[in-house]
């Protein structure tokens, strides 16, 4: 190879992301919610991340996301929730999440950490106790390219219940329903 032959290969290898980035960043400008699974060390079940575009400041999104006392009735699949503790940044909240018969419902107390933005917002839960052998994740939310009308909402969950569904059952479950939660947020901040 003579001197200087790399060069596009080095460009096209630098150039790849940046493409790849910017077709994802042309289908949340368009309304698509993407949804990625990634496998975890050491469990059977991956953890998912579900992106989309939300037509209202980040602000109003956080108002929704940090009040876990009113998850029920307004987040899909929640029966129960009550927020049991807030110190600070520091919010304990117990959810019961409802299961198609004939799963059992699964309730948790998690321990979650708020960092109010600007520059984004952010809600980052641990497990506590409940049903489930882990149920870790987060929120995030920063404005889109810039827009500060428009949220970039990111949800990243790995959760395990110890109930015995079988994996592709769950896995498939959780991949067809995910995209609910950004478009439950896009009506419940008026942003349809």
């Amino acid at each position: 190879m003579r001197p200087g032959q790399s060069f596009p290969i080095l460009l096209l290898v630098l150039l790849f992301p940046l493409t790849a980035f910017a077709g994802e960043q042309e289908k949340l400008d368009s309304g698509e919610i993407l949804v990625e699974t990634a496998d975890v060390a050491g469990s059977d079940v991956p953890s998912i991340t579900v992106t989309g575009v939300i037509n209202v400041a980040p602000e109003r999104v956080w108002a929704i996301l940090e009040d876990c006392e009113n998850y029920a009735g307004r987040l899909p699949r929640i029966d129960e929730s009550r927020e049991i503790s807030r110190d600070g940044d520091i919010v304990i909240c117990e959810v019961t999440v409802g299961l198609p018969f004939p799963m059992s419902d699964l309730s948790s107390q998690t321990r979650a950490v708020h960092t109010v933005g600007p520059p984004s917002w952010k809600r980052e839960w641990t497990l506590i106790e409940g049903n489930y052998k882990i149920n870790d994740g987060s929120w995030t939310l920063t404005t889109f390219n810039g827009d500060d009308s428009r949220t970039l909402a990111v949800y990243t969950v790995h959760a395990e219940p110890e109930s015995r569904v079988p994996n592709r059952i769950r896995r498939r479950a959780q991949e067809s329903s995910m995209p609910d939660i950004i478009e439950t947020l896009r009506e419940l901040t008026g942003a349809q």
